[in-house]
C-alpha cells in the first residue's frame, strides 16, 4: 500500500508545474503575496502524510501564510497543527531541512518562497525514512516554484541573505555568490564545485575573481580532497593541487595550488564543495568560523536552487524519449529575435500499424531509436521536440529554407537506412517531413510551426517518407 501511495506521490509531483500552467490564474495583490493554489497541491500533501504514516501535514507560503493544512483526524488538540505549520514557516524563512524529535517526528523542508512539514506519529522513524521524505519535500517545493514561475512567466522572489541578494537564483549564480562572499572573507581565490545527482560527477561551476578560469568545468575525482568533501561533513585539505582535484593532474594550463575543500550539505546529503586555495594553516578561526557559517547557509539554498532546475527540467522534458517537449519547444521561439529560421515537422509513417504488429513496449523503443536519430543528425544548437505522440518537431535557428531542406532529407534517410533491433529482428521505420522557413515560408516565427506542419500533412498525402517544403506564395507548396 505504502509503495503504491509513493507511486502515486511520484505522479502527483510531476503533473503540479503542468497543471498551474494550464490553469488561468489572477494576478497577485501583492509581489510578494500568496498565490491561489490548486486542489492538485492538497492532494499531494495529503498523499505525502499517508505514504509516511504523518499524523499533520501543512505547506506555508511566503510571508507565513499557510496554504494547505491537512489534519484529518480533527484532533481537539490544536498544538500540533500549530507545531506542524510552525516548523513550516521555520524551515520557509531559513531554507534548511530540519527534523525535530520529542515524543514525535518533525520533518520540515523550506526554500524561502515555500515551507513543507510533516508531524509523523512514530518517534522511532529511521534516518533513511527521514532522508528520503525530506528529499521528496524538495522536490515537491522545486516543482511548486517552477509552476508558479512557468504560470506567471517570471521568477518568484527568494528571500535570501544579504550576501546572496544579488546573485540569480540557479545554482551557478548561488555558486558565484558564494564564492565571492568567501573570496572577500579569505582574501583568497574560491571556487565552487557541485555534484551531479545522476552521475555522481563533481565538477566547478564557480570561480571567484583571482581564480583560475580554466577551472570551469573541470570535473574533481572522487578520492580527491574535493570529492570526499562532497560525501563527508568536515573539510578536508589538499596540500597540492593533485591532492585538492585528483583526475585534473594532466591538464597543463591549470595554476598549480593546494587548498581547503568545505562541504556543502542539505541535512544528511552532500551536494557540493567549497574550495579555497592557499595554505589551510594560514585561515585563523574567525575566518575559518565565517567559511563553516557560509557553507552552512549555503548549502540548502543551492539545493533548493539545484531541485528548481532539475524541475524546470521535467516540465521541459518528454519523459520517454529524453527529448525537449512542446513547452520547451515554445519557449525556444519565443526567444528568437530575428534572422532566418527554419521548422521541420517530422511523424513516423504507419505507426499505429507498427504498434498493433510489434506491441506499444516496441513502440516506445522505436521512438527511442527515432530520438537517438535526431541525436546524432543535428547540430548542437539545433533543437529536437517530441511534440506528442510519433510527431516530432526539430527547430533549426540560423537556417535557411534549401539548407532545412538538406536537414530533413538527411533525417529521413538515416531514419529509413537504421533498424531498430528488437526481439532478435530489425525493424525498419521511415517518417515524412514538412519544412517551413523564414522569410522563404512565413514572415514570422509564430507561424513557423503552423506552415511546417501543413507541409508535413501534403508529404503524406504525396505517398509518405518523403520531405514537403512549404514555399509563401505558392499554393502547391
Amino acid at each position: 500500500m505504502i509503495g503504491l501511495l509513493l507511486a502515486v506521490l511520484g505522479f502527483g509531483l510531476g503533473v503540479i508545474a503542468t497543471a498551474v500552467v494550464l490553469r488561468r490564474r489572477r494576478p497577485r495583490t501583492h509581489p510578494h503575496g500568496p498565490d491561489p493554489l490548486l486542489g492538485t497541491e492538497e492532494h499531494v500533501i495529503d498523499l505525502f502524510r499517508r505514504a509516511y504514516g504523518g499524523t499533520v501535514a501543512s505547506l506555508v507560503g511566503f510571508g507565513g501564510d499557510a496554504i494547505v493544512v491537512r489534519d484529518p483526524d480533527g484532533s481537539p488538540d490544536p498544538t500540533r497543527t500549530q507545531r506542524t505549520t510552525a516548523a513550516a514557516r521555520l524551515a520557509m524563512e531559513d531554507g534548511r531541512r530540519h527534523v525535530l524529535r520529542t515524543d514525535v517526528v518533525l520533518v520540515a523542508v523550506g526554500d524561502g518562497e515555500f515551507g513543507c512539514a510533516l508531524l509523523l506519529g512514530d518517534a522511532d522513524t529511521t534516518t533513511e525514512r527521514l532522508d528520503a521524505l525530506g528529499d521528496e519535500m524538495r522536490r515537491l517545493l522545486g516543482e511548486l516554484r517552477v509552476g508558479h514561475e512557468l504560470a506567471s512567466r517570471r521568477p518568484i522572489a527568494h528571500r535570501i541573505p544579504d550576501w546572496l541578494a544579488i546573485a540569480p537564483h540557479s545554482p551557478d549564480g548561488l555558486a558565484h555568490a558564494l564564492a565571492e562572499a568567501v573570496r572577500k572573507t579569505t582574501g583568497r581565490p574560491t571556487a565552487v564545485a557541485l555534484r551531479d545527482r545522476v552521475t555522481h560527477n563533481t565538477s566547478i561551476v564557480a570561480v571567484s575573481q583571482g581564480g583560475d578560469r580554466m577551472l570551469f568545468g573541470v570535473i574533481a575525482s572522487s578520492d580527491s580532497a574535493v570529492g570526499r568533501a562532497c560525501i563527508g561533513d568536515i573539510p578536508v585539505v589538499g596540500p597540492t593541487f593533485e591532492d585538492l582535484l585528483g583526475q585534473s593532474r594532466s591538464d597543463r594550463r591549470l595554476r598549480r595550488s593546494g587548498g581547503t575543500a568545505f562541504p556543502l550539505r542539505d541535512g544528511r546529503e552532500g551536494i557540493g564543495a567549497l574550495i579555497v586555495f592557499g595554505n589551510h594553516d594560514s585561515l585563523d578561526a574567525g575566518t575559518l568560523e565565517r567559511i563553516l557559517w557560509l557553507t552552512v547557509d549555503a548549502g540548502p539554498r543551492l539545493a533548493s536552487a539545484l531541485e528548481v532546475r532539475a524541475a524546470e527540467t521535467r516540465a521541459m522534458t518528454d519523459p520517454l524519449t529524453g527529448l525537449p517537449n512542446r513547452r520547451a519547444l515554445d519557449r525556444a521561439l519565443a526567444r528568437w529575435s530575428q534572422g532566418a529560421c527554419s521548422m521541420l515537422c517530422v511523424d513516423l509513417d504507419h505507426f499505429k500499424q507498427f504498434n498493433d504488429g510489434h506491441g506499444h513496449v516496441a513502440g516506445d523503443a522505436a521512438l527511442k531509436h527515432v530520438a537517438q536519430v535526431f541525436r546524432r543528425t543535428l547540430r548542437e544548437n539545433d533543437l529536437a521536440a517530441r511534440i506528442g505522440g510519433e510527431e516530432f518537431a526539430l527547430w533549426l535557428p540560423d537556417t535557411p529554407l534549401p539548407r532545412a531542406v538538406d536537414v530533413g532529407e538527411r533525417v529521413r534517410g538515416r531514419l529509413a537506412d537504421s533498424a531498430l533491433h528488437w526481439d532478435g529482428s530489425d525493424l525498419k521505420m521511415t517518417c515524412s517531413v514538412g519544412v517551413a522557413s523564414v522569410p522563404e515560408s512565413v514572415g514570422q516565427v509564430a507561424n513557423l510551426f503552423t506552415a511546417a506542419d501543413a507541409a508535413l500533412y501534403k508529404a503524406k498525402r504525396a505517398g509518405r517518407n518523403r520531405v514537403h517544403a512549404s514555399l509563401r506564395g505558392n499554393p502547391s507548396s
